[in-house]
């Protein structure tokens, strides 16, 4: 791999979101823990971002995706300097113990992850009538575009909150309950072992697509939600 500073990783992420033409907003960065380091940003569909950012609108009512970068940055290290590098930080071997020339890093580690979380604006939930069958439906429509993004991701998930609802009365929770929060859920793992400049572009291609796709399918399943 080609040195890259965690900051290089969340420019390639921004940039591949652009070519999709995703923009975002609320960039922020922070630590986990003392060795993982994240990259928040919030995507939304570039033309609707920029009829905001005009003044037009107060509050832009559009679905968005949160994009999270997450690095280990002990494995980010060691992607910088190989296990060549490695060696020189480790004392002399003893008796059994592999030599230094046959050090390898574990296949299974990853260097980090990226996570998609893509939801509704809080208005559209709002607004929308509740009941169970509609509430079927909705969960039906976010799992086929789970189903449809997920195909290029690790993990896709569909996460729905509900609410009861006093107006709706509480002799009947499931007639009351309401959804509260919506999104899908996308992960890519990005593997240390075999990972470069090229495919951590890949890797961040593919999140981006999934981004702009489940953000497109969250509106398509909002406007056909009539049933």
């Amino acid at each position: 791999m080609a040195e890259l500073t965690r900051h290089q990783l969340g420019a390639l992420l921004l940039s591949a979101l652009r070519d999709r033409g995703m923009g975002v907003r609320d960039l922020f960065e922070g630590r986990q823990e003392p060795l993982s380091w994240f990259f928040r940003v919030v995507a939304y569909d570039q033309s609707e971002l920029d009829i905001l950012e005009s003044g037009a609108l107060d509050t832009l009512h559009a679905p968005s995706a949160m994009v999270e970068l997450v690095v280990d940055e002990l494995a980010l290290g060691l992607a910088n300097i190989g296990t060549e590098g490695l060696a020189t930080y480790l004392a002399q071997p003893e008796g059994d113990v592999p030599d230094r020339d046959e050090l390898e890093l574990d296949s299974e580690v990853m260097l980090g992850f990226v996570h998609i979380d893509v939801a509704p604006p809080a208005l559209w939930l709002d607004e929308r009538e509740s009941n169970p069958s509609r509430n079927d439906a909705l969960a039906s429509r976010l799992s086929k575009v789970a189903q449809d993004v997920g195909a290029v991701s690790d993990t896709a998930e569909v996460h729905i909150e509900g609410a009861l609802d006093p107006d709706g009365g509480w002799s009947d929770p499931r007639e009351s309950v309401r959804p509260a929060g919506v999104a899908v859920h996308f992960s890519f793992d990005i593997p240390l072992v075999g990972t470069g400049k090229r495919e951590l572009a890949e890797v961040f291609s593919r999140a981006a697509e999934a981004a702009c796709e489940a953000v497109e399918g969250m509106r398509s399943v909002f406007r056909g939600d009539t049933d």
